[in-house]
């Protein structure tokens, strides 16, 4: 354990906590400058590894990463944070500005003009909650060991920055054992803390967690991990301090009125396509469970299906399968799949097999409560439509969502005509989750300065992340970041949100890439950077708008 003996003698000769923050503020600035420095080989070797486009890598691995590295480095570089330690910053206690439907909220996005160009239409919030609601997670400083996720490197760089500046702590990070290309990317990406002795990377399978997590000398430990893991780690840490983020089942409501417009059917079932899919359904909000009227069910399949497959033709690989992280991953997916057959459902494609790491996109009707698909996180391209009678669908579809047997308390969505209504605030406040998205995916909520956590429950883990305004966690009830069901964009020009995926071509590429280099640029105050970025940025975004109108011109 030469990684742990390093950060300990450097931390009693030097408690992080003693940094200036403006110290903290420019090591940061240098990872997020490193991120887009080793871009490209990063994105290669993600983009081989996981079996996913460069685009998607840019847009959801490195765009959030240096979203929150950059967030955090403005606000302790400001000139009344700049000196002060890092242990000795001011306690920020979250000040309500709005009330959504009977719940206290703080208005957090957009946070900044970068954020209204990048993200147009849409808005976030950071709701309140009472007493009973709290969970504080005291800080102490001194070590702490970060378990990093397979999945995507931006969960344990931001779960990595969490806790370098909530503590303050050291860190040891360990990656998990499938994806141990990344070792050398992020030894390069985070050389400045690595040389401060703030971070020690490391590497190994179950055998290196274990005898780390053993070890008496860390002072908390965060896992973004399986509720297994979870509990073997409960059982071995006694009361030391243990922070998680565990994922589950992500449940939608699609209400009645978008399946009676069209338009507003085509655009939601483009949103839940790449919520479904996105990193080939490994992200752990991707959906599983669609909620749909009864009367709504057959129209909602049908767009789906065209839907996905409009995602598997703009695929670099051009094939109906996905690579999932191993061949465990795809025969628990067909062993759900599987159940969900056996107990009265229907998948499309059938037959549904696997071929190694491969899997199918798959669409399943007709599902229960009783089947495994609501049961158990599938973590693979695999999402389920269960359709309820129409009377009093609303009330009953929160139900659903609330259901004890339904997996976790994360992350859903609702789809709606009316985003802005008393009934969806009423129905927000009803849900048990802690990030909810408001016609869109709630991975959203992960690229931009709002907070990520699990619901009060704490089925899905315990604590918050991505806490970029320093706020006092105590307060965090749930975020809820919203849009309309439509394109957004400026006045009458409109386009469609540039993550999705039904163009994987060079131009989105390019838009992907210099859309990083321009929020760089913007958090940098570099000028003359962000106007190159956005002469290669505007162009590639009409491109992409063009090509999209007519793959959908031919698809009709």
């Amino acid at each position: 354990m030469q990684a742990l003996e390093t950060l300990l003698k450097e931390e009693k000769s030097t408690p992080w906590s003693q940094i200036k923050s403006g110290e903290l503020a420019d090591l940061l600035f240098q990872v997020a400058e490193n991120f887009y420095i080793e871009g490209d080989f990063l994105v290669s070797d993600t983009a081989a590894h996981m079996g996913v486009t460069p685009t998607s890598v840019w847009f959801e691995v490195i765009f959030p990463s240096v979203w929150g590295l950059l967030s955090t480095a403005t606000f302790l570089n400001s000139p009344d944070r700049r000196q002060i330690p890092l242990g000795q910053l001011p306690i920020v206690i979250p000040k309500a500005n709005k009330l959504l439907g009977k719940h206290q909220a703080v208005s957090m996005m957009p946070s900044n003009n970068f954020d209204r160009l990048f993200f147009p239409g849409f808005s976030g919030y950071l709701f309140l909650g009472d007493s009973q609601d709290k969970i504080t997670i005291n800080s102490f400083g001194g070590l702490a060991l970060c378990l990093l996720p397979f999945n995507s490197l931006s969960i344990g760089v931001l779960d990595i920055l969490h806790l370098l500046c909530h503590g303050p702590y050291r860190v040891v990070a360990k990656f998990s054992e499938k994806n141990e290309f990344l070792r050398p990317h992020l030894e390069n990406i985070f050389s400045p803390l690595i040389l401060m002795k703030a971070l020690k990377i490391v590497e190994g399978g179950v055998e290196v967690g274990s005898r780390l997590i053993a070890q008496p000398r860390f002072d908390r430990i965060h896992l973004t991990g399986s509720r297994q893991t979870s509990d073997a780690i409960k059982k071995n840490i006694g009361s030391k301090l243990f922070t998680s983020e565990l994922g589950g089942v992500t449940p939608v409501i699609i209400f009645p009125e978008v399946i009676k417009d069209q338009k507003l059917l085509c655009y939601a079932a483009r949103q839940l396509t790449y919520g479904a899919l996105a990193n080939n359904g490994q992200h752990c909000v991707s959906y599983q469970v669609i909620i749909v009227p009864e009367s709504g069910q057959a129209a909602l399949s049908k767009v789906l299906i065209s839907e996905m497959g409009l995602k598997c033709s703009a695929a670099d690989q051009h094939s109906p399968k996905r690579l999932l992280i191993d061949e465990m991953a795809t025969m628990k997916a067909k062993r759900i799949v599987d159940n969900a057959i056996q107990c009265g459902a229907t998948a499309c494609p059938s037959p549904c097999e696997p071929n190694g790491r491969q899997f199918p996109v798959t669409l399943i009707t007709g599902i229960t409560t009783e089947m495994k698909i609501f049961q158990e996180e599938i973590f693979g391209p695999i999402v389920g439509i269960m359709s309820l009678p129409d009377h009093d669908f609303a009330n009953e579809a929160v139900k659903i969502m609330n259901h004890p047997r339904l997996l976790g308390d994360l992350g859903a969505s609702l789809y709606t005509a009316n985003p802005d209504s008393e009934k969806i605030h009423q129905t927000v406040c009803h849900l048990k989750h802690g990030i909810i998205g408001i016609n869109c995916y709630p991975g959203l909520a992960f690229a931009t300065s709002l907070p990520w956590g699990a619901g009060v429950e704490g089925s899905s883990g315990k604590g918050w992340v991505h806490n970029y305004q320093f706020l006092t966690e105590s307060y965090f009830h749930k975020v809820v970041i919203k849009t309309s069901l439509k394109p957004n964009g400026f006045g009458f020009i409109k386009w469609e949100d540039p993550w999705l995926h039904n163009v994987s071509n060079q131009a989105t590429l390019r838009l992907a890439k210099s859309i990083v280099n321009a929020t760089i640029a913007f958090f940098k105050k570099q000028s003359i950077r962000f106007m190159a970025a956005l002469i290669i940025m505007l162009p590639s975004l009409v491109l992409r708008e063009i090509i999209a109108y007519k793959k959908d011109c031919i698809k009709e």
